[in-house]
């Protein structure tokens, strides 16, 4: 009996031996032809992709991606059926998303023959695409009523772009090619799409019984996340798709009304439920308080500038100020004060640069210098923005929208909205 179960089990052995394409250990050899190795390409462009197969039994499918170095696919891959053992396949890849940054990236060419895998490598340089404005989005101040979005497009036509049940919150996210909504009583966090590389997502406001469920909305430029907060003291971060990545919780009697990532910490600046005290709340990426630092004055504007400090912009008594808030001494040393000028409005142009909207005027102040120069007299901005890819500084009196020169402040062109201008946010193409 037991000779005979030995029998069989030999049997059952042999025959799936023989279910596995007689044996077949060896995966495809593959190796990508064109390309070259190391050659150059701008984006968007279309890469004409060549790959030698070969095997000993047929090669059923070649799949093509082209990876950054994450192994992350930045173009949609395409397939290939040689249907023999031996066979050179070609096929176009499109690389035309402009968000594709300057870099080395990887053609991976997958062959299978069904039972083995076998890939082939090359790696290509990539220029980016250049940077452009593709619309600026107008927003007036927040409302607990209808609110109407305007869009000024690329050759500068005026529309309305969208409206909303009441406004509580913009922001603008270039990489994912959304703008982000937030209303005030009733409306959701919307994140609305400007092309058909995005999707809508949304968040829902915690209740509806006050205004300001939503109490900050951000898009951050250091991580590339959507941090918004609620009235009830959640603050909650996601990615320009809607996939949440960070949770945390206001401290007890407060709530968040800006946030700044620096590095692995998340800032926040809250203020009390009663009285109106504020602080400055550090977070780790896990959501647990690292510190809580009271500051004073009339929030502006808060900047990262390096992993412990931010350039805080206030205002004090009738003037202006600038500090430098360390996030774990807790000291607040007065950089910069503009005595008898409340600060309306900031935009920073690069890393050490600001322009600076006073009462009736724009200056220009550098950080490292401590140096303010005046560009504007006689302009009165209630907002400021920058686009990175003209260097245009743009500026809004009452209902018009002005492109300017940061350097010289020269106006270089007016246009009237019709509607009050609160909030400017250029959309780039990453």
């Amino acid at each position: 009996m037991d000779q005979q179960r030995l029998w069989i089990v030999i049997f059952l052995l042999i025959l799936s031996a023989g279910c596995r394409k007689d044996g077949d250990d060896n995966p495809p050899s593959v190796q990508i032809l064109l390309p070259t190795s190391g050659s150059t390409w701008s984006v968007p462009d279309t890469l004409l992709v060549r790959v030698q197969v070969s095997d000993d039994h047929v090669v059923e499918s070649v799949v093509i991606d082209l990876v950054d170095g994450n192994g992350i696919s930045v173009a949609p891959s395409v397939i290939a059926y040689p249907g023999s053992n031996n066979a050179v396949v070609e096929r176009e890849l499109l690389v035309t998303d402009e968000r594709i940054l300057s870099g080395t990236y990887t053609l991976v060419a997958r062959a299978t023959d069904g039972t083995n895998d076998g890939r082939g490598f090359l790696d290509i340089q990539l220029t980016a695409a250049p940077l452009r404005l593709r619309a600026i989005f107008l927003a007036p101040p927040f409302s607990t009523t209808i609110t109407t979005i305007q869009r000024v497009d690329s050759v500068g036509s005026l529309s309305d772009w969208t409206t909303v049940q009441d406004f509580n919150g913009i922001a603008v996210d270039s990489y994912s090619q959304h703008v982000m909504l937030a209303g005030s009583q009733y409306a959701p966090m919307q994140a609305l799409p400007t092309s058909g590389l995005a999707r809508l997502w949304q968040v829902d406001a915690p209740a509806n019984d006050q205004p300001q469920q939503f109490t900050a909305l951000r898009v951050d430029p250091g991580d590339g996340r959507t941090y918004l907060s609620t009235r009830d003291g959640f603050i909650r971060g996601y990615t320009g798709s809607g996939v949440q990545q960070f949770t945390a919780q206001c401290v007890t009697g407060y709530r968040c009304e800006d946030m700044v990532a620096m590095d692995d910490v998340l800032a926040t600046w809250q203020r009390a439920i009663v009285g109106g005290a504020s602080k400055i709340v550090t977070y780790t990426i896990a959501g647990t308080v690292l510190e809580e630092r009271p500051v004073e004055h009339e929030r502006i504007a808060l900047f990262h500038r390096t992993g412990t400090s931010l350039v805080h912009f206030a205002n004090d008594s009738g003037s202006g100020l600038i500090e430098d808030l360390n996030t774990t001494s807790g000291s607040t040393p007065e950089v910069r004060n503009f005595s008898g000028e409340l600060i309306r409005s900031v935009v920073r142009t690069d890393a050490n640069t600001y322009v600076i909207a006073l009462g009736s005027r724009l200056v220009r102040f550098h950080y490292p210098t401590n140096t303010v120069n005046e560009i504007s007299s006689g302009l009165s901005a209630a907002a400021l923005a920058y686009d990175a890819a003209s260097g245009a500084l743009y500026a809004a009196v009452g209902t018009t929208l002005f492109t300017m020169d940061p350097s010289s402040g020269a106006v270089t062109n007016t246009l009237p909205t019709g509607a009050t201008i609160a909030f400017i946010l250029p959309l780039l193409n990453r």
